[in-house]
């Protein structure tokens, strides 16, 4: 149908993205009503009943995903000025010196603040709880991916990335508080929020502790925080390349032995989080929304990576490999960037 087809030529921005979520609520709202007068209005017969029914439900069955996926679009749109504004000095030099504040984080939170002001000025009241919860995903998924793109620019393999990692770290504990706080303050008026918040904030608490762990201000055990990590991202590579960079990033030194570590672990990784079978049909559905997934936003960067690392050469083709199994849209996407 048209509207298969056609839905994300609507999605052009986030305003766009709002009125489209609006307009194809109202469509699938309408085309109920339409059912129901054609229903109390004419003699059809049974056959011809449940085939009107059968239709109209898949009809407004895509208009409501359709109404869902443009309300969760809108990360897209919102984290674009994030990305220049705040994207490119997270995680610098003056965050980790001059940032006392902790106020990158809250620059991002006020960013946050003005455009859920738009959403609720131009979005449905329930499709704003569904853009917002995927602001919160989007939140997680920036943050650690520009922790990311610092390992992959740090090539020194002697001394951290950071001047000061103790002080880095608690820089970051400063900036998950201040992005949680946000989020919980909302749950008041969208306690659907609420189940998530922990879900999602559990990512960067996975991260840091792993952080903490690799720098020796923390007594866990690695692997604890390593079963967390990969039961996020279901494939032990992503899980390798990701807790390498942490080391990379803190104690390059111990790099190697980190990843030696990992792959030691790999028949308990692979048992208590194989690879999900039904991954590959979720995120190539056209209800998929792009860019709120851990494991998509770690491949994406490391099928790019130029950095050496203490791996087989086939460690990365196997990653490649995957990618181009689970996303194919994805791997059409990388190889146009490329």
């Amino acid at each position: 149908s048209k509207q298969v087809h056609a839905r994300d030529n609507f999605l052009q921005d986030l305003e766009t993205c709002c009125a489209a979520s609006n307009d194809f609520t109202r469509m699938s709202e309408k085309c109920e009503d339409m059912i129901s007068e054609m229903m109390s209005q004419c003699e059809f017969s049974e056959d011809m009943i449940a085939t009107l029914e059968a239709s109209s439900n898949e009809l407004m069955g895509v208009y409501s995903s359709d109404a869902v996926y443009s309300a969760r679009s809108v990360h897209i749109y919102v984290f674009d000025p994030i990305e220049e504004e705040i994207g490119i000095r997270l995680f610098e030099e003056d965050w980790e010196e001059q940032m006392v504040d902790n106020d990158l984080a809250i620059s991002l939170v006020r960013t946050l603040e003005d455009f859920h002001e738009d959403l609720e000025h131009y979005m449905d009241d329930f499709m704003v709880a569904k853009g917002v919860m995927s602001l919160m995903s989007a939140t997680i998924i920036f943050y650690a991916k520009c922790l990311l793109q610092r390992a992959e620019k740090h090539r020194n393999n002697k001394r951290p990335y950071f001047g000061d990692v103790k002080v880095a770290l608690d820089r970051m504990t400063g900036d998950i508080k201040v992005m949680r706080d946000y989020f919980e303050g909302l749950v008041p008026k969208m306690p659907s929020l609420k189940k998530n918040i922990e879900k999602d904030f559990e990512i960067l608490a996975t991260i840091h502790e792993l952080m903490s762990v690799a720098a020796g201000f923390s007594v866990s055990d690695a692997e604890d925080f390593i079963l967390v990590l990969q039961k996020r991202v279901r494939d032990v590579g992503i899980t390798k390349h990701i807790v390498g960079d942490l080391w990379h990033l803190v104690a390059p030194t111990e790099e190697r032995y980190v990843w030696e570590l990992v792959e030691s672990m790999e028949e308990q990784l692979v048992a208590i989080a194989p690879e999900d079978p039904s991954l590959a049909l979720e995120v190539n559905d056209r209800s998929y929304v792009k860019g709120l997934r851990l494991d998509e936003m770690a491949v994406k960067l490391y099928v790019k990576s130029r950095r050496n690392r203490p791996i087989k050469a086939t460690a990365v083709e196997s990653i490649v490999k995957n990618w181009s199994t689970t996303w194919s849209a994805g791997a059409e996407e990388l190889n146009d960037e490329e």
